[in-house]
């Protein structure tokens, strides 16, 4: 006794209607924690609200409003990692020069 199977084959195709699938946007929101706990917290925290933001936006199907969450997210976490630099280098300019004198 023998069997025979048949395949199908089931073409898909993309709906001519639609238009080109949206990139992800990334939401930056592990980022905008670690910068909230290790750099300057007050611009890692609205950075944090602001990644929360691209996911809700995302649900109401507002691409372009989460794109722009996302961009003001990733910039307050490149401003709060600059705010911490600049205030260590002031320590530590202030210290050698301190010592310097001590």
């Amino acid at each position: 006794m023998s069997y025979v199977v048949e395949s199908e084959t089931v073409a898909t195709s993309r709906s001519p209607t639609r238009g080109p699938e949206p990139s992800p946007v990334r939401s930056h929101l592990v980022t905008a924690v670690v910068c909230t706990l290790v750099c300057f917290a007050p611009l890692g925290v609205a950075a944090v609200v602001y990644a929360g933001n691209v996911r809700t936006r995302l649900a109401l199907g507002d691409i372009e409003g989460a794109r722009r969450q996302s961009r003001m997210a990733k910039w307050l976490c490149c401003a709060s990692a600059a705010v911490t630099v600049g205030f260590l280098l002031i320590i530590v300019v202030g210290a050698a020069g301190y010592s310097d004198v001590h």
